[in-house]
């Protein structure tokens, strides 16, 4: 079955996972990260593929350091404005 992915979400997705597996003062609540990966994802190309094959070559070729660079930077820019100003906070009052 054919389905489409934008595979850059799965990357900034993952980033978003691995950085907050080491910074444990930052907000790791689902809506926290749905909007540092909303964030992120705006400022990001899109990278949509149809296939498994397609998304797998794409995966690697995405891995080339400056794209990763670029993720890493965005998504760390993306948490800064969350952790500033969470949703969570005004959901809760």
């Amino acid at each position: 079955m054919f389905r489409l992915t934008n595979v850059m979400e799965n990357l900034v997705l993952d980033t978003i996972e691995e950085i907050l597996s080491t910074q444990k003062n930052i907000c790791g609540c689902q809506r926290c990260k749905l909007d540092m990966a909303a964030i992120a994802l705006n400022k990001l190309p899109t990278s949509y593929v149809v296939t498994a094959e397609g998304e797998v070559l794409l995966r690697v070729n995405s891995l080339k350091q400056q794209l990763k660079v670029d993720i890493i930077r965005t998504v760390t820019e993306a948490m800064a404005l969350v952790s500033k100003n969470p949703h969570h906070a005004r959901e809760n009052t």
